[in-house]
């Protein structure tokens, strides 16, 4: 592993509603139940029965014709059906079923459209492959996420480094590190080799590259009259980037080339700390955050993009939060207020802009408030990686004068992200997920 860095570690703190640092081990589970016997004993439905007693499980047959494995149903070489689902009829025909002593299910089809002259349709599934149609329990370990702040994230820090080499090559390492991206929000890959290709090798061990008028990579360094304060020696304040884009990018990688001038420290908050501080303690500043859109845009040269986002956004049908959605330099205006007859104000335009300003004003306190702020200077050979939908982002002005700052980054989509989880999961025994799209 990489060499300790360079922070002041502090206890955990205890805090409602935060998830525990390491998941919950893993539930001790049987060893598969053998089926033992397998019939069609009603129009479309196959009963297999099992040796452990427990209920018999019912299968539709057009289910199972429908994923059909054979050769003659699956293409061998690239893995796609050779017909389509509505090609078959509604209740397929089981000419004959069996367990096998070592309890496979054999499954020999009618003929159908897949099959010509006296062809026989015949499949086999594994007793593994049976067992995982059983309904299962839900398992007890999840990618929740470990909410943060400065003290919290620093106990946690050697947890949320991974050295270049280990990223790429060690899968076991790879896997743990990305489990704490996916619950803490924000990792460091370190020892990256000094070349301007690293930070698309490093994001391609989750995924392809998330692709935006940007470029599929983009350099972070001070230009004349540039297109993006990010582009500038400036303060930038804390942020998350292309929220008038859709997709939002899901994952940002700045791999730190270059970092010799002073000042340009990064810095990181957690969103959904904030979003939890306020649901807990401001209530009515929090309803307000999770139910008023605010508009972003960008507009320059011959692009324009716009999108309408809650500064706290909920899962669709709940209470949990899916992402923050930050970034005062990309703000729209709101609409124009029309006056009321007695020339005043009226009640929507309060809702609007003054209950909401309110309301933003004190989630930009919470986010920036010393105490929830990761400050650190990246050192060259560095490449930070955050959830642009969770994790707020900005830097410390820096000088020009001396040296050089240089940072290459590239995006990752939710779809993508969330694919890796699933494959991360399903290699720890499949374990539950927060992948959500945008």
């Amino acid at each position: 592993m990489v060499a300790p860095r360079q922070f002041a570690i502090a206890p955990r703190l205890t805090r409602r509603g935060m998830s525990s640092a390491t998941t919950a081990p893993p539930a001790k589970t049987a060893p598969p139940a053998t089926a033992t016997e397998a019939a069609v004993q009603r129009p479309g439905v196959l009963t297999i029965k099992f040796a452990d007693g427990i209920r018999p499980l019912d299968l539709s047959t057009l289910w199972l014709r429908d994923i059909c494995k054979c050769t003659q149903c699956v293409d061998p070489d690239s893995g796609q059906k050779n017909f389509a689902t509505t090609e078959l009829p509604d209740m397929p025909v089981v000419e004959h079923a069996e367990i096998t002593p070592d309890g496979s299910l054999v499954l020999q089809w009618a003929r159908d459209v897949m099959l010509e002259g006296s062809e026989t349709h015949r499949v086999v599934w594994s007793k593994e492959e049976v067992d995982a149609w059983r309904p299962k329990t839900p398992p007890p370990r999840t990618f929740l996420p470990i909410l943060w702040n400065k003290a919290e994230y620093e106990s946690l820090v050697d947890q949320c480094r991974i050295s270049y080499e280990e990223w790429l090559h060690n899968d076991e390492a790879f896997a743990s590190a990305f489990g704490m991206l996916a619950r803490t929000g924000l990792i460091f890959v370190q020892d990256v080799p000094k070349s301007e290709t690293e930070v698309e090798k490093i994001a391609n061990r989750i995924g392809i590259l998330q692709h935006t008028f940007y470029g599929s990579t983009w350099d972070v360094r001070s230009k004349p009259h540039a297109e993006n304060v990010a582009y500038t020696s400036k303060f930038l304040g804390l942020h998350q980037d292309l929220l008038y884009h859709t997709p939002v990018p899901r994952l940002q990688f700045l791999h730190c080339l270059e970092n010799s001038c002073e000042g340009g420290e990064s810095l990181f908050s957690d969103g959904y700390r904030a979003a939890e501080d306020m649901k807990q303690k401001q209530r009515d500043e929090y309803n307000q955050l999770t139910t008023a859109s605010v508009r972003f845009h960008y507009d320059k040269g011959e692009h324009y993009y716009e999108a309408r986002r809650p500064t706290i956004q909920l899962k669709k049908g709940g209470s949990r939060v899916q992402a923050t959605n930050w970034a005062p330099p990309f703000q729209a205006r709101f609409g124009k207020p029309k006056l009321s007859m007695d020339g005043g104000l009226p009640t929507d335009h309060k809702s609007n802009i003054t209950l909401w300003r309110k309301a933003a004003a004190e989630f930009q306190k919470n986010i920036e408030a010393p105490e929830n702020m990761m400050e650190v200077k990246l050192r060259p050979g560095e490449c930070v990686i955050f959830d642009n939908r969770r994790v707020l982002h900005g830097r410390r002005q820096f000088a020009t004068a001396e040296g050089e700052r240089w940072l290459k980054g590239t995006y990752i989509s939710s779809q993508v992200y969330g694919a890796r989880v699933r494959r991360v999961l399903h290699s720890e025994e499949g374990a539950g997920s927060e992948a959500d799209s945008d």
